[in-house]
Protein backbone atom coordinates (compact mmCIF):
# COMPACT_ATOMS: atom_id res chain seq x y z
CA UNK A 1 0.00 0.00 0.00
CA UNK A 2 0.99 3.63 -0.50
CA UNK A 3 0.56 6.57 1.87
CA UNK A 4 -1.53 8.48 -0.65
CA UNK A 5 -2.93 8.02 -4.17
CA UNK A 6 -3.81 11.02 -6.34
CA UNK A 7 -6.46 10.86 -9.04
CA UNK A 8 -6.09 12.52 -12.44
CA UNK A 9 -8.21 15.38 -11.11
CA UNK A 10 -5.80 16.22 -8.27
CA UNK A 11 -4.63 19.83 -8.31
CA UNK A 12 -1.03 20.95 -8.03
CA UNK A 13 -1.84 22.46 -4.64
CA UNK A 14 -3.31 19.19 -3.37
CA UNK A 15 -0.27 17.25 -4.51
CA UNK A 16 2.18 19.77 -3.06
CA UNK A 17 0.39 20.07 0.29
CA UNK A 18 0.38 16.30 0.70
CA UNK A 19 3.89 15.56 -0.54
CA UNK A 20 5.56 18.43 1.32
CA UNK A 21 3.65 18.00 4.59
CA UNK A 22 6.03 18.89 7.45
CA UNK A 23 9.10 18.76 5.15
CA UNK A 24 9.84 22.49 5.16
CA UNK A 25 9.21 22.72 8.89
CA UNK A 26 11.60 19.81 9.46
CA UNK A 27 14.35 21.46 7.40
CA UNK A 28 14.01 24.66 9.42
CA UNK A 29 14.53 22.54 12.56
CA UNK A 30 17.79 21.14 11.20
CA UNK A 31 16.66 17.90 9.56
CA UNK A 32 17.33 16.83 5.98
CA UNK A 33 14.44 16.16 3.60
CA UNK A 34 14.22 14.82 0.05
CA UNK A 35 11.46 14.68 -2.55
CA UNK A 36 11.98 12.23 -5.43
CA UNK A 37 9.84 12.19 -8.58
CA UNK A 38 10.05 8.83 -10.36
CA UNK A 39 8.24 7.32 -13.35
CA UNK A 40 8.23 6.74 -17.09
CA UNK A 41 9.11 9.42 -19.60
CA UNK A 42 6.25 11.80 -20.28
CA UNK A 43 4.40 10.96 -17.04
CA UNK A 44 4.58 14.52 -15.68
CA UNK A 45 7.48 14.46 -13.22
CA UNK A 46 8.95 17.82 -14.23
CA UNK A 47 5.49 19.38 -14.36
CA UNK A 48 4.73 18.09 -10.86
CA UNK A 49 8.03 19.42 -9.52
CA UNK A 50 8.14 22.83 -11.20
CA UNK A 51 4.74 23.32 -12.86
CA UNK A 52 3.66 26.53 -14.57
CA UNK A 53 2.80 30.02 -13.41
CA UNK A 54 -0.28 30.79 -11.35
CA UNK A 55 -2.44 28.02 -9.88
CA UNK A 56 -0.46 25.37 -11.72
CA UNK A 57 2.74 26.04 -9.81
CA UNK A 58 4.53 22.86 -8.80
CA UNK A 59 6.02 21.52 -5.60
CA UNK A 60 9.22 23.59 -5.75
CA UNK A 61 7.72 27.11 -5.94
CA UNK A 62 5.10 26.25 -3.33
CA UNK A 63 7.77 24.87 -0.99
CA UNK A 64 9.80 28.06 -1.50
CA UNK A 65 6.77 30.16 -0.57
CA UNK A 66 6.33 28.19 2.65
CA UNK A 67 10.04 28.31 3.46
CA UNK A 68 10.42 32.08 3.23
CA UNK A 69 7.05 32.71 4.88
CA UNK A 70 8.13 30.65 7.89
CA UNK A 71 11.48 32.44 8.03
CA UNK A 72 9.75 35.84 7.92
CA UNK A 73 7.40 34.79 10.74
CA UNK A 74 10.17 33.41 12.96
CA UNK A 75 10.55 35.38 16.19
CA UNK A 76 13.30 33.32 17.85
CA UNK A 77 15.95 35.96 17.16
CA UNK A 78 18.02 33.58 15.04
CA UNK A 79 19.67 34.39 11.72
CA UNK A 80 18.65 32.33 8.67
CA UNK A 81 20.86 31.88 5.60
CA UNK A 82 19.53 30.07 2.52
CA UNK A 83 21.68 28.84 -0.37
CA UNK A 84 20.59 27.08 -3.54
CA UNK A 85 22.43 24.75 -5.90
CA UNK A 86 21.24 22.89 -8.97
CA UNK A 87 22.95 20.12 -10.89
CA UNK A 88 22.19 17.47 -13.45
CA UNK A 89 23.60 14.00 -14.02
CA UNK A 90 23.95 13.65 -17.78
CA UNK A 91 25.56 10.55 -19.29
CA UNK A 92 26.96 9.79 -15.80
CA UNK A 93 28.69 13.17 -15.64
CA UNK A 94 27.87 15.90 -13.11
CA UNK A 95 27.04 19.35 -14.47
CA UNK A 96 26.45 22.56 -12.52
CA UNK A 97 23.25 24.05 -13.98
CA UNK A 98 23.87 27.44 -12.35
CA UNK A 99 27.48 27.63 -13.56
CA UNK A 100 27.55 25.45 -16.71
CA UNK A 101 31.15 26.34 -17.52
CA UNK A 102 32.38 25.08 -14.15
CA UNK A 103 35.23 22.57 -14.24
CA UNK A 104 34.46 18.89 -13.81
CA UNK A 105 32.54 18.19 -10.62
CA UNK A 106 33.41 15.31 -8.33
CA UNK A 107 31.45 13.36 -5.75
CA UNK A 108 33.00 13.26 -2.29
CA UNK A 109 32.04 11.64 0.98
CA UNK A 110 33.00 12.43 4.56
CA UNK A 111 31.94 11.23 7.98
CA UNK A 112 30.56 14.63 9.00
CA UNK A 113 29.04 15.93 5.73
CA UNK A 114 27.96 12.68 4.06
CA UNK A 115 27.98 12.73 0.24
CA UNK A 116 28.64 16.11 -1.36
CA UNK A 117 29.73 17.58 -4.70
CA UNK A 118 33.13 19.24 -4.88
CA UNK A 119 33.13 22.41 -6.99
CA UNK A 120 29.35 22.88 -7.06
CA UNK A 121 28.26 26.53 -6.90
CA UNK A 122 25.85 27.65 -4.16
CA UNK A 123 23.97 30.93 -4.53
CA UNK A 124 22.53 32.96 -1.66
CA UNK A 125 18.76 33.48 -2.00
CA UNK A 126 16.58 35.75 0.11
CA UNK A 127 13.14 35.31 -1.44
CA UNK A 128 10.96 32.93 -3.43
CA UNK A 129 11.40 34.99 -6.59
CA UNK A 130 15.18 35.09 -6.27
CA UNK A 131 15.24 31.30 -5.89
CA UNK A 132 12.83 30.78 -8.80
CA UNK A 133 14.96 32.99 -11.04
CA UNK A 134 17.88 30.66 -10.35
CA UNK A 135 15.71 27.61 -10.97
CA UNK A 136 14.55 28.96 -14.33
CA UNK A 137 18.14 29.68 -15.25
CA UNK A 138 19.10 26.12 -14.33
CA UNK A 139 16.21 24.60 -16.28
CA UNK A 140 17.34 26.47 -19.40
CA UNK A 141 20.70 24.71 -19.16
CA UNK A 142 19.23 21.25 -18.63
CA UNK A 143 19.67 18.61 -21.35
CA UNK A 144 16.44 17.78 -23.23
CA UNK A 145 15.44 16.12 -26.51
CA UNK A 146 12.31 15.14 -28.42
CA UNK A 147 11.19 11.49 -28.55
CA UNK A 148 8.05 9.72 -29.78
CA UNK A 149 6.71 9.74 -26.22
CA UNK A 150 7.75 13.20 -25.05
CA UNK A 151 8.46 16.33 -27.08
CA UNK A 152 10.53 17.80 -24.22
CA UNK A 153 12.07 14.69 -22.70
CA UNK A 154 14.58 15.34 -19.91
CA UNK A 155 17.82 13.57 -20.77
CA UNK A 156 19.29 13.93 -17.30
CA UNK A 157 18.52 13.64 -13.62
CA UNK A 158 18.11 17.07 -12.01
CA UNK A 159 18.67 17.81 -8.31
CA UNK A 160 17.84 21.17 -6.75
CA UNK A 161 19.14 21.60 -3.21
CA UNK A 162 18.27 24.27 -0.65
CA UNK A 163 20.73 24.59 2.23
CA UNK A 164 19.07 26.31 5.18
CA UNK A 165 21.26 27.39 8.10
CA UNK A 166 20.03 28.91 11.35
CA UNK A 167 22.39 30.57 13.80
CA UNK A 168 20.53 30.57 17.09
CA UNK A 169 20.99 33.27 19.74
CA UNK A 170 22.90 30.77 21.91
CA UNK A 171 25.50 30.31 19.15
CA UNK A 172 24.37 26.86 18.02
CA UNK A 173 24.19 26.47 14.22
CA UNK A 174 21.54 24.21 12.70
CA UNK A 175 21.63 23.13 9.06
CA UNK A 176 18.92 21.42 7.04
CA UNK A 177 19.12 20.29 3.42
CA UNK A 178 16.05 20.11 1.18
CA UNK A 179 16.59 18.13 -2.04
CA UNK A 180 14.19 18.12 -4.98
CA UNK A 181 15.05 15.31 -7.40
CA UNK A 182 13.43 15.31 -10.84
CA UNK A 183 14.63 12.01 -12.26
CA UNK A 184 14.82 11.30 -15.97
CA UNK A 185 12.07 8.95 -17.09
CA UNK A 186 12.13 5.23 -17.65
CA UNK A 187 12.35 4.53 -21.39
CA UNK A 188 11.60 1.64 -23.70
CA UNK A 189 13.57 2.31 -26.85
CA UNK A 190 11.07 0.47 -29.02
CA UNK A 191 8.45 3.03 -27.98
CA UNK A 192 10.50 6.24 -27.85
CA UNK A 193 12.17 5.65 -31.23
CA UNK A 194 15.45 6.92 -29.80
CA UNK A 195 18.41 6.86 -32.18
CA UNK A 196 21.99 8.10 -32.23
CA UNK A 197 22.96 10.27 -29.27
CA UNK A 198 19.40 10.14 -27.87
CA UNK A 199 19.67 6.34 -27.80
CA UNK A 200 22.95 6.54 -25.89
CA UNK A 201 21.32 8.93 -23.42
CA UNK A 202 18.44 6.47 -22.96
CA UNK A 203 20.89 3.65 -22.21
CA UNK A 204 22.63 5.71 -19.54
CA UNK A 205 19.31 6.84 -18.03
CA UNK A 206 17.98 3.29 -17.81
CA UNK A 207 21.27 2.02 -16.41
CA UNK A 208 21.35 4.61 -13.62
CA UNK A 209 17.69 4.00 -12.77
CA UNK A 210 18.39 0.28 -12.72
CA UNK A 211 21.26 0.89 -10.27
CA UNK A 212 18.95 2.99 -8.12
CA UNK A 213 16.41 0.16 -8.19
CA UNK A 214 19.07 -2.32 -7.07
CA UNK A 215 19.87 -0.10 -4.09
CA UNK A 216 16.16 0.15 -3.22
CA UNK A 217 15.84 -3.63 -3.44
CA UNK A 218 18.91 -4.21 -1.25
CA UNK A 219 17.76 -1.69 1.35
CA UNK A 220 14.33 -3.31 1.55
CA UNK A 221 15.86 -6.70 2.41
CA UNK A 222 16.50 -7.09 6.17
CA UNK A 223 20.03 -8.12 7.02
CA UNK A 224 21.51 -7.12 3.68
CA UNK A 225 25.05 -5.90 4.43
CA UNK A 226 26.22 -4.52 1.08
CA UNK A 227 24.26 -1.77 -0.68
CA UNK A 228 25.62 -1.01 -4.21
CA UNK A 229 25.43 2.80 -3.93
CA UNK A 230 28.61 3.28 -5.96
CA UNK A 231 27.24 1.54 -9.06
CA UNK A 232 26.07 4.90 -10.40
CA UNK A 233 26.50 8.58 -9.57
CA UNK A 234 22.77 8.94 -9.02
CA UNK A 235 22.52 6.23 -6.36
CA UNK A 236 25.72 7.44 -4.66
CA UNK A 237 24.51 11.05 -4.59
CA UNK A 238 21.20 9.90 -3.08
CA UNK A 239 22.89 7.67 -0.50
CA UNK A 240 21.86 9.83 2.48
CA UNK A 241 18.29 10.08 1.16
CA UNK A 242 17.94 6.30 0.84
CA UNK A 243 18.17 4.65 4.22
CA UNK A 244 20.26 7.49 5.64
CA UNK A 245 19.83 10.82 7.40
CA UNK A 246 16.85 12.32 5.56
CA UNK A 247 13.07 12.40 5.63
CA UNK A 248 12.41 11.17 2.10
CA UNK A 249 9.19 11.30 0.09
CA UNK A 250 8.94 9.31 -3.15
CA UNK A 251 6.38 10.52 -5.67
CA UNK A 252 5.49 7.99 -8.37
CA UNK A 253 4.20 9.51 -11.61
CA UNK A 254 2.22 6.76 -13.38
CA UNK A 255 0.21 6.87 -16.59
CA UNK A 256 -3.37 5.55 -16.56
CA UNK A 257 -3.28 4.70 -20.29
CA UNK A 258 -3.53 0.96 -21.16
CA UNK A 259 -0.54 1.22 -23.49
CA UNK A 260 1.62 2.35 -20.53
CA UNK A 261 0.62 -0.54 -18.27
CA UNK A 262 4.05 -2.20 -18.17
CA UNK A 263 5.89 1.01 -17.32
CA UNK A 264 3.30 2.02 -14.71
CA UNK A 265 3.46 -1.41 -13.06
CA UNK A 266 7.26 -1.22 -12.94
CA UNK A 267 7.18 2.26 -11.36
CA UNK A 268 4.62 1.19 -8.74
CA UNK A 269 6.66 -1.89 -7.90
CA UNK A 270 9.69 0.38 -7.39
CA UNK A 271 7.64 2.55 -5.04
CA UNK A 272 6.32 -0.42 -3.06
CA UNK A 273 9.87 -1.60 -2.39
CA UNK A 274 11.06 1.87 -1.45
CA UNK A 275 8.31 2.15 1.14
CA UNK A 276 9.93 -0.65 3.16
CA UNK A 277 13.09 1.39 3.72
CA UNK A 278 13.52 2.89 7.18
CA UNK A 279 15.60 6.06 7.48
CA UNK A 280 17.21 7.23 10.72
CA UNK A 281 17.18 11.02 10.91
CA UNK A 282 18.90 13.42 13.25
CA UNK A 283 19.26 17.17 13.69
CA UNK A 284 22.34 18.60 12.00
CA UNK A 285 23.92 21.13 14.31
CA UNK A 286 27.23 22.60 15.39
CA UNK A 287 27.50 23.47 19.05
CA UNK A 288 28.68 26.89 20.18
CA UNK A 289 31.87 27.32 22.22
CA UNK A 290 29.76 27.67 25.36
CA UNK A 291 27.79 24.50 24.56
CA UNK A 292 31.00 22.59 23.86
CA UNK A 293 32.52 23.77 27.13
CA UNK A 294 29.38 22.78 29.03
CA UNK A 295 29.45 19.33 27.39
CA UNK A 296 33.16 18.98 28.16
CA UNK A 297 32.59 19.83 31.82
CA UNK A 298 29.79 17.28 31.97
CA UNK A 299 32.03 14.58 30.52
CA UNK A 300 34.81 15.53 32.92
CA UNK A 301 32.39 15.17 35.82
CA UNK A 302 31.26 11.76 34.60
CA UNK A 303 34.88 10.73 34.12
CA UNK A 304 35.79 11.79 37.66
CA UNK A 305 32.81 9.92 39.10
CA UNK A 306 33.82 6.76 37.23
CA UNK A 307 37.42 7.18 38.35
CA UNK A 308 36.38 7.37 42.01
CA UNK A 309 34.09 4.38 41.56
CA UNK A 310 36.94 2.32 40.08
CA UNK A 311 39.22 3.27 42.98
CA UNK A 312 36.56 2.21 45.48
CA UNK A 313 36.01 -1.11 43.69
CA UNK A 314 39.75 -1.77 43.56
CA UNK A 315 40.03 -1.00 47.28
CA UNK A 316 37.23 -3.41 48.18
CA UNK A 317 38.71 -6.06 45.92
CA UNK A 318 42.10 -5.65 47.62
CA UNK A 319 40.48 -5.95 51.07
CA UNK A 320 38.58 -9.04 49.99
CA UNK A 321 41.72 -10.62 48.58
CA UNK A 322 43.72 -9.81 51.73
CA UNK A 323 40.97 -11.25 53.93
CA UNK A 324 40.92 -14.47 51.91
CA UNK A 325 44.69 -14.81 52.21
CA UNK A 326 44.55 -14.39 56.02
CA UNK A 327 41.93 -17.07 56.22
Amino acid sequence: TFDHVFTQKATQKEVSDTVMKNSVESVLKGFNATVLAYGQTGAGKTYTMFGEEGENRGIVPRALDELFARIAADDSGGLFVVKASMLEIYMEELKDLLRPSTAKLRLRESVFDGVWVEGLHHSFVTSTQAALDLVQEGIQHRSTAATNMNAHSSRSHCILTLRVELQRPDGVIQRGLLHFCDLAGLERVDRTGAQGSVLEEAKRINLSLSSLGNCILALSQPGRSHIPFRDSRLSFLLKDSLGGNAKTTLLINASALPKDLDESYSALKFGARARNIKNVVKVNKKLSAEELERLLNKLRGEHEALRKHCIAVEKRLAEFTAGGADG
